[in-house]
Protein backbone atom coordinates (compact mmCIF):
# COMPACT_ATOMS: atom_id res chain seq x y z
CA UNK A 1 0.00 0.00 0.00
CA UNK A 2 1.65 3.25 -1.30
CA UNK A 3 0.81 5.74 1.58
CA UNK A 4 0.17 9.74 0.49
CA UNK A 5 2.93 11.36 2.85
CA UNK A 6 -0.15 13.55 4.69
CA UNK A 7 -1.45 10.20 5.42
CA UNK A 8 1.89 9.43 7.31
CA UNK A 9 1.60 12.89 8.87
CA UNK A 10 -1.52 12.94 10.20
CA UNK A 11 -1.23 9.30 12.09
CA UNK A 12 2.15 11.14 13.54
CA UNK A 13 0.01 13.80 14.80
CA UNK A 14 -2.56 11.06 16.09
CA UNK A 15 0.25 9.75 18.10
CA UNK A 16 1.94 12.63 19.43
CA UNK A 17 -1.50 14.44 20.80
CA UNK A 18 -1.76 10.98 23.05
CA UNK A 19 2.05 10.96 24.25
CA UNK A 20 3.05 11.35 28.21
CA UNK A 21 -0.34 10.55 28.90
CA UNK A 22 -1.41 8.67 32.20
CA UNK A 23 2.33 6.46 32.04
CA UNK A 24 2.79 5.40 28.63
CA UNK A 25 5.93 5.69 26.69
CA UNK A 26 5.60 3.91 23.60
CA UNK A 27 2.93 3.87 20.65
CA UNK A 28 3.50 2.01 17.36
CA UNK A 29 1.01 1.95 14.65
CA UNK A 30 1.03 -1.32 12.53
CA UNK A 31 -1.13 -1.70 9.21
CA UNK A 32 -2.10 -5.13 7.97
CA UNK A 33 -0.81 -5.91 4.61
CA UNK A 34 -1.22 -8.78 2.52
CA UNK A 35 -0.10 -9.92 -1.03
CA UNK A 36 -1.69 -12.56 -3.43
CA UNK A 37 -0.72 -16.17 -2.08
CA UNK A 38 1.81 -14.73 1.44
CA UNK A 39 0.69 -14.41 4.59
CA UNK A 40 -0.57 -11.62 6.68
CA UNK A 41 2.19 -8.87 8.11
CA UNK A 42 1.87 -5.63 10.03
CA UNK A 43 4.19 -3.02 8.79
CA UNK A 44 4.85 -0.20 10.72
CA UNK A 45 3.48 3.06 9.62
CA UNK A 46 4.37 5.52 12.76
CA UNK A 47 5.44 5.92 16.12
CA UNK A 48 5.42 8.26 19.19
CA UNK A 49 8.12 8.76 20.41
CA UNK A 50 10.21 9.62 17.10
CA UNK A 51 13.23 7.41 17.16
CA UNK A 52 16.53 7.09 15.23
CA UNK A 53 16.26 3.06 15.62
CA UNK A 54 14.37 1.05 12.62
CA UNK A 55 11.38 -0.66 14.03
CA UNK A 56 10.18 -3.25 11.72
CA UNK A 57 7.30 -6.09 10.98
CA UNK A 58 5.48 -7.75 14.23
CA UNK A 59 7.04 -11.10 12.64
CA UNK A 60 10.83 -10.01 12.59
CA UNK A 61 10.81 -9.22 16.45
CA UNK A 62 10.82 -11.75 18.52
CA UNK A 63 10.32 -9.97 21.68
CA UNK A 64 6.81 -8.59 20.67
CA UNK A 65 5.54 -12.54 20.55
CA UNK A 66 6.70 -12.69 24.46
CA UNK A 67 3.76 -11.20 26.88
CA UNK A 68 4.44 -8.10 28.68
CA UNK A 69 1.77 -6.76 31.83
CA UNK A 70 3.23 -3.15 30.43
CA UNK A 71 2.14 -3.54 26.46
CA UNK A 72 -1.49 -3.86 25.19
CA UNK A 73 -2.63 -4.45 21.53
CA UNK A 74 -5.44 -2.42 20.06
CA UNK A 75 -7.19 -3.24 16.93
CA UNK A 76 -7.80 -0.98 14.17
CA UNK A 77 -11.01 -2.33 12.64
CA UNK A 78 -13.44 -1.10 10.44
CA UNK A 79 -16.70 -3.25 11.10
CA UNK A 80 -15.67 -6.89 10.69
CA UNK A 81 -12.39 -6.19 8.37
CA UNK A 82 -8.70 -6.30 10.69
CA UNK A 83 -6.89 -2.90 9.45
CA UNK A 84 -3.92 -2.67 11.93
CA UNK A 85 -2.95 -2.84 15.27
CA UNK A 86 -2.16 -0.05 17.60
CA UNK A 87 0.87 -1.62 20.11
CA UNK A 88 0.47 0.75 23.82
CA UNK A 89 4.04 0.54 25.85
CA UNK A 90 3.65 1.66 29.32
CA UNK A 91 5.81 2.26 32.55
CA UNK A 92 3.34 0.92 34.72
CA UNK A 93 3.91 -1.73 37.81
CA UNK A 94 1.73 -4.86 37.63
CA UNK A 95 0.18 -4.33 34.52
CA UNK A 96 -2.40 -2.08 36.47
CA UNK A 97 -3.78 -0.15 33.75
CA UNK A 98 -6.44 2.16 34.73
CA UNK A 99 -10.14 2.52 32.97
CA UNK A 100 -9.74 5.62 32.05
CA UNK A 101 -6.73 5.02 29.83
CA UNK A 102 -7.88 1.97 28.72
CA UNK A 103 -11.18 3.87 27.24
CA UNK A 104 -8.68 6.45 25.30
CA UNK A 105 -6.55 4.35 23.98
CA UNK A 106 -9.97 2.56 22.48
CA UNK A 107 -10.99 5.88 21.45
CA UNK A 108 -7.60 6.40 19.45
CA UNK A 109 -7.87 2.89 17.72
CA UNK A 110 -11.16 4.11 16.65
CA UNK A 111 -9.33 7.01 15.36
CA UNK A 112 -7.00 5.51 13.54
CA UNK A 113 -9.17 2.89 11.93
CA UNK A 114 -11.22 5.53 10.23
CA UNK A 115 -7.81 7.71 9.15
CA UNK A 116 -6.87 3.81 7.24
CA UNK A 117 -10.51 4.00 6.19
CA UNK A 118 -10.66 7.06 4.46
CA UNK A 119 -6.97 6.35 2.97
CA UNK A 120 -7.97 3.51 1.43
CA UNK A 121 -11.22 4.70 -0.13
CA UNK A 122 -8.93 7.59 -1.58
CA UNK A 123 -6.45 5.34 -3.17
CA UNK A 124 -9.41 3.06 -4.55
CA UNK A 125 -10.98 6.39 -5.75
CA UNK A 126 -7.71 7.45 -7.79
CA UNK A 127 -7.85 4.25 -8.94
CA UNK A 128 -11.23 4.38 -10.78
CA UNK A 129 -10.53 8.24 -11.61
CA UNK A 130 -7.24 7.47 -13.62
CA UNK A 131 -9.11 4.28 -14.96
CA UNK A 132 -11.55 6.67 -16.47
CA UNK A 133 -9.70 8.91 -17.74
CA UNK A 134 -7.74 6.48 -20.13
CA UNK A 135 -10.78 5.07 -20.91
CA UNK A 136 -11.98 8.79 -22.20
CA UNK A 137 -8.87 8.99 -23.78
CA UNK A 138 -9.21 5.85 -25.88
CA UNK A 139 -12.67 7.09 -26.56
CA UNK A 140 -11.22 10.25 -27.81
CA UNK A 141 -8.88 8.77 -30.09
CA UNK A 142 -11.33 6.08 -31.28
CA UNK A 143 -13.56 9.23 -32.29
CA UNK A 144 -11.21 11.23 -34.05
CA UNK A 145 -11.17 8.92 -37.05
CA UNK A 146 -15.14 8.64 -37.69
CA UNK A 147 -15.11 12.54 -37.13
CA UNK A 148 -12.96 13.32 -39.63
CA UNK A 149 -14.45 10.99 -42.13
CA UNK A 150 -17.75 13.00 -41.78
CA UNK A 151 -16.40 16.09 -42.61
CA UNK A 152 -14.73 15.03 -45.46
CA UNK A 153 -18.02 12.65 -46.78
CA UNK A 154 -19.67 15.85 -46.05
CA UNK A 155 -17.41 17.67 -48.37
CA UNK A 156 -17.72 15.17 -50.87
CA UNK A 157 -21.55 15.86 -50.76
CA UNK A 158 -21.39 19.52 -51.18
CA UNK A 159 -19.03 18.69 -54.66
CA UNK A 160 -21.89 16.35 -55.55
CA UNK A 161 -24.98 18.74 -54.94
CA UNK A 162 -23.68 21.29 -57.04
CA UNK A 163 -25.62 24.68 -57.39
CA UNK A 164 -28.34 22.83 -54.72
CA UNK A 165 -27.47 26.24 -52.74
CA UNK A 166 -30.76 24.97 -49.60
CA UNK A 167 -29.25 21.62 -49.61
CA UNK A 168 -25.09 22.92 -49.40
CA UNK A 169 -26.00 24.98 -46.87
CA UNK A 170 -27.92 22.54 -44.03
CA UNK A 171 -24.44 20.31 -45.56
CA UNK A 172 -22.48 23.43 -44.28
CA UNK A 173 -24.26 23.46 -40.72
CA UNK A 174 -23.20 19.93 -40.21
CA UNK A 175 -19.61 20.44 -40.31
CA UNK A 176 -19.79 23.52 -38.43
CA UNK A 177 -21.20 21.16 -35.67
CA UNK A 178 -18.64 18.84 -36.29
CA UNK A 179 -16.09 21.49 -35.64
CA UNK A 180 -17.96 21.91 -32.31
CA UNK A 181 -17.90 18.01 -31.08
CA UNK A 182 -13.92 18.49 -31.94
CA UNK A 183 -13.38 21.49 -29.44
CA UNK A 184 -15.29 19.53 -26.79
CA UNK A 185 -13.05 17.08 -27.61
CA UNK A 186 -10.20 18.61 -27.00
CA UNK A 187 -11.51 19.82 -24.17
CA UNK A 188 -11.63 16.46 -22.72
CA UNK A 189 -8.05 15.83 -23.79
CA UNK A 190 -7.55 18.46 -20.50
CA UNK A 191 -8.79 15.95 -18.31
CA UNK A 192 -5.58 14.42 -17.59
CA UNK A 193 -4.21 17.90 -16.55
CA UNK A 194 -4.68 19.16 -12.78
CA UNK A 195 -8.23 20.13 -12.85
CA UNK A 196 -9.34 23.65 -10.72
CA UNK A 197 -12.60 22.48 -10.11
CA UNK A 198 -14.96 25.90 -10.17
CA UNK A 199 -16.53 25.41 -6.91
CA UNK A 200 -18.21 28.56 -6.75
CA UNK A 201 -20.12 26.79 -9.45
CA UNK A 202 -21.04 23.31 -8.47
CA UNK A 203 -20.87 19.81 -9.46
CA UNK A 204 -23.22 20.17 -11.95
CA UNK A 205 -21.45 22.64 -14.21
CA UNK A 206 -20.30 21.43 -17.61
CA UNK A 207 -16.52 21.36 -17.74
CA UNK A 208 -16.91 21.93 -21.53
CA UNK A 209 -16.34 25.77 -21.78
CA UNK A 210 -17.87 27.78 -24.52
CA UNK A 211 -14.67 29.31 -25.61
CA UNK A 212 -11.53 26.95 -25.46
CA UNK A 213 -9.29 29.43 -27.46
CA UNK A 214 -8.87 32.64 -25.08
CA UNK A 215 -6.73 34.51 -27.69
CA UNK A 216 -10.39 34.50 -30.27
CA UNK A 217 -12.10 37.43 -30.22
CA UNK A 218 -15.88 37.04 -28.68
CA UNK A 219 -19.21 38.75 -28.39
CA UNK A 220 -22.40 38.01 -27.64
CA UNK A 221 -23.81 37.80 -31.39
CA UNK A 222 -20.79 35.37 -32.15
CA UNK A 223 -21.54 33.25 -28.62
CA UNK A 224 -25.08 33.42 -30.01
CA UNK A 225 -24.87 32.91 -34.12
CA UNK A 226 -24.08 28.88 -33.51
CA UNK A 227 -26.88 28.21 -30.95
CA UNK A 228 -29.71 30.18 -33.19
CA UNK A 229 -28.84 28.35 -36.02
CA UNK A 230 -29.20 25.25 -33.86
CA UNK A 231 -32.64 26.21 -32.79
CA UNK A 232 -34.07 27.73 -36.33
CA UNK A 233 -33.01 24.05 -37.40
CA UNK A 234 -34.85 22.37 -35.06
CA UNK A 235 -37.82 24.36 -35.51
CA UNK A 236 -37.24 24.07 -39.22
CA UNK A 237 -37.36 20.47 -38.80
CA UNK A 238 -40.53 20.33 -36.21
CA UNK A 239 -42.58 22.67 -38.46
CA UNK A 240 -42.93 25.25 -35.46
CA UNK A 241 -42.07 29.32 -35.67
CA UNK A 242 -39.27 30.66 -34.89
CA UNK A 243 -37.68 34.24 -34.06
CA UNK A 244 -34.54 35.22 -33.88
CA UNK A 245 -33.00 38.86 -33.22
CA UNK A 246 -32.82 40.91 -37.05
CA UNK A 247 -30.91 44.19 -35.32
CA UNK A 248 -28.24 43.04 -32.70
CA UNK A 249 -27.34 46.46 -29.87
CA UNK A 250 -24.04 48.04 -29.71
CA UNK A 251 -23.18 46.22 -26.45
CA UNK A 252 -24.01 42.86 -28.24
CA UNK A 253 -21.41 43.14 -31.02
CA UNK A 254 -18.59 44.55 -28.63
CA UNK A 255 -15.56 41.98 -27.73
CA UNK A 256 -16.67 40.42 -24.37
CA UNK A 257 -14.43 39.41 -21.31
CA UNK A 258 -13.96 35.42 -21.69
CA UNK A 259 -15.95 35.19 -18.61
CA UNK A 260 -19.02 35.79 -19.79
CA UNK A 261 -18.60 33.24 -22.49
CA UNK A 262 -20.99 31.27 -20.40
CA UNK A 263 -23.69 33.51 -21.64
CA UNK A 264 -23.80 31.13 -24.33
CA UNK A 265 -24.30 27.96 -22.09
CA UNK A 266 -27.20 29.88 -20.28
CA UNK A 267 -29.09 30.60 -23.71
CA UNK A 268 -28.42 27.21 -24.78
CA UNK A 269 -30.00 25.69 -21.63
CA UNK A 270 -33.03 27.57 -21.56
CA UNK A 271 -33.66 27.06 -25.60
CA UNK A 272 -33.27 23.28 -25.40
CA UNK A 273 -35.88 23.65 -22.30
CA UNK A 274 -38.28 25.03 -24.74
CA UNK A 275 -37.58 22.61 -27.41
CA UNK A 276 -38.19 19.99 -24.97
CA UNK A 277 -41.05 20.90 -22.86
CA UNK A 278 -43.36 23.60 -25.21
CA UNK A 279 -45.89 22.03 -27.48
CA UNK A 280 -44.85 20.92 -31.14
CA UNK A 281 -46.98 23.83 -32.52
CA UNK A 282 -45.62 26.89 -30.29
CA UNK A 283 -43.55 29.22 -31.21
CA UNK A 284 -39.97 29.45 -29.41
CA UNK A 285 -37.40 32.22 -29.96
CA UNK A 286 -34.76 34.73 -28.68
CA UNK A 287 -35.18 38.31 -28.48
CA UNK A 288 -32.38 41.08 -27.46
CA UNK A 289 -33.09 44.07 -25.13
CA UNK A 290 -31.01 47.20 -23.93
CA UNK A 291 -29.94 45.29 -20.90
CA UNK A 292 -30.26 41.11 -22.05
CA UNK A 293 -31.63 38.51 -23.65
CA UNK A 294 -34.87 37.12 -23.65
CA UNK A 295 -35.49 33.31 -24.59
CA UNK A 296 -39.32 32.79 -25.14
CA UNK A 297 -42.10 30.29 -25.68
CA UNK A 298 -45.92 30.43 -27.08
CA UNK A 299 -46.56 26.84 -25.28
CA UNK A 300 -48.46 26.12 -21.89
CA UNK A 301 -48.23 28.76 -19.76
CA UNK A 302 -45.84 27.60 -16.90
CA UNK A 303 -48.04 28.27 -13.45
CA UNK A 304 -48.01 31.02 -11.14
CA UNK A 305 -47.06 29.14 -8.14
CA UNK A 306 -44.39 27.46 -10.06
CA UNK A 307 -42.61 30.08 -11.24
CA UNK A 308 -39.83 30.70 -8.67
CA UNK A 309 -40.05 27.02 -8.13
CA UNK A 310 -38.59 25.30 -11.58
CA UNK A 311 -35.19 27.77 -10.27
CA UNK A 312 -34.81 25.11 -7.36
CA UNK A 313 -32.80 22.28 -7.78
CA UNK A 314 -34.10 18.94 -8.72
CA UNK A 315 -37.86 20.59 -8.90
CA UNK A 316 -39.37 19.67 -11.60
CA UNK A 317 -42.80 21.47 -13.13
CA UNK A 318 -45.68 20.69 -14.38
CA UNK A 319 -45.03 20.39 -17.99
CA UNK A 320 -41.85 18.39 -17.25
CA UNK A 321 -43.39 15.20 -15.56
CA UNK A 322 -43.32 12.99 -18.55
CA UNK A 323 -40.40 14.02 -20.06
CA UNK A 324 -36.62 12.86 -19.55
CA UNK A 325 -34.67 14.86 -17.23
CA UNK A 326 -32.66 15.77 -13.80
CA UNK A 327 -34.35 19.14 -12.69
CA UNK A 328 -31.03 20.94 -12.76
CA UNK A 329 -31.15 22.89 -15.80
CA UNK A 330 -32.58 26.21 -14.92
CA UNK A 331 -30.86 25.88 -11.21
CA UNK A 332 -28.17 25.76 -12.85
CA UNK A 333 -28.79 28.97 -15.74
CA UNK A 334 -29.77 31.21 -12.77
CA UNK A 335 -26.68 30.44 -10.50
CA UNK A 336 -24.11 31.12 -13.51
CA UNK A 337 -26.24 34.42 -14.50
CA UNK A 338 -25.71 35.58 -10.73
CA UNK A 339 -21.93 34.71 -10.71
CA UNK A 340 -21.66 36.66 -13.76
CA UNK A 341 -23.72 39.79 -11.67
CA UNK A 342 -27.02 39.20 -13.88
CA UNK A 343 -30.07 37.43 -13.13
CA UNK A 344 -32.19 35.16 -14.58
CA UNK A 345 -36.06 34.82 -14.12
CA UNK A 346 -39.50 34.23 -15.49
CA UNK A 347 -41.38 37.53 -16.37
CA UNK A 348 -44.74 37.60 -15.19
CA UNK A 349 -47.13 38.88 -17.63
CA UNK A 350 -44.57 40.74 -19.11
CA UNK A 351 -43.61 42.77 -16.46
CA UNK A 352 -40.36 44.61 -17.14
CA UNK A 353 -40.27 48.47 -18.14
CA UNK A 354 -38.54 48.17 -21.51
CA UNK A 355 -40.03 49.44 -24.42
CA UNK A 356 -38.59 46.57 -26.86
CA UNK A 357 -40.98 44.22 -25.15
CA UNK A 358 -44.29 45.89 -24.82
CA UNK A 359 -44.58 43.92 -28.36
CA UNK A 360 -43.73 40.74 -27.18
CA UNK A 361 -46.39 38.54 -26.14
CA UNK A 362 -45.66 35.55 -25.69
CA UNK A 363 -46.94 32.98 -22.72
CA UNK A 364 -43.36 32.03 -21.28
CA UNK A 365 -40.57 34.74 -21.50
CA UNK A 366 -37.28 33.58 -19.00
CA UNK A 367 -35.25 37.03 -18.96
CA UNK A 368 -31.28 37.42 -19.18
CA UNK A 369 -30.46 40.21 -17.45
CA UNK A 370 -26.66 41.31 -17.84
CA UNK A 371 -24.48 43.71 -16.20
CA UNK A 372 -23.90 45.49 -19.68
CA UNK A 373 -21.42 48.00 -18.13
CA UNK A 374 -19.00 45.25 -16.98
CA UNK A 375 -18.99 42.92 -20.26
CA UNK A 376 -16.70 44.11 -22.78
CA UNK A 377 -12.74 43.82 -22.77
Amino acid sequence: MNLSKKFEELIIKQLESFGCSMGVTHLVMYLASAKQGTKASFEVIGQWPQTDRLLTSIEEDPSLKVSSPNRRWYPLQENDILLGVLRVETDLRGGDWPVSLDSRLKALSISLAKCVSIELERQNKNKEINYLKNQVNVIIHQLRNPLAALRTYAKLLIKRLGSDDDSIEIVERMIIEQKQINRYMDSFTQLNSPIQLPLEIGEERLLLPPNLDNKKEITVQSLLRPILERGKANAKLENRDWTEPSLWPHWALSPLKAKYAVIAEIAANLLENAFKYAQKDAEIGLAITSKGICIFDDGKKITKNENEKIFQKGFRGSAAKKQDGTGVGLFLARKLAKQIGGDLRLLENCSINYEELNNLKKKNIFYLELPIKELHA
